[in-house]
């Protein structure tokens, strides 16, 4: 059965809303089941966790002027900077954890990408 009669029958069977007559039914099938096994032939995507990633940007941008304002030549106003940025680096680390644990962090930061392989042309 050609393309366009296929889509024509399969049209009328579903404008009409009877039951289509078995020889529609059979090439529908086998084309359902020859596109499903197209898609479990085909390589899984791979996903790409990034949930450490805003833990560790907060960590670097809190924690490392932190250590630079914890020095002991710096004067009580910097280490005063310091003990408020290593709490907010910790708290970073803390809300990270909760996002991990309450939601769905890991799945929403989560990327996929196409898998390895050859590219198809068309």
């Amino acid at each position: 059965m050609d393309e366009k009669n296929f889509d024509r029958r399969l049209t009328a069977a579903l404008q009409t809303g009877e039951e289509p007559d078995a020889e529609l039914n059979a090439v529908l099938k086998a084309r359902l089941y020859q596109k499903e096994r197209e898609l479990q032939s085909r390589p899984a995507a791979r996903r790409v966790s990034l949930w450490w990633l805003p833990m560790t940007a907060n960590l670097f941008v809190c924690g490392v002027p932190a250590l630079i304002f914890a020095l002991p030549i710096m004067p009580l106003a910097a280490h005063l900077a310091a003990f408020a940025l290593g709490w907010l680096a910790v708290g970073g680390v803390v809300m990270t954890f909760v996002g991990l644990r309450c939601s769905d962090l890991k799945e929403q930061l989560t990327l996929e990408l196409p898998p390895k392989g050859r590219k198809e042309m068309s």
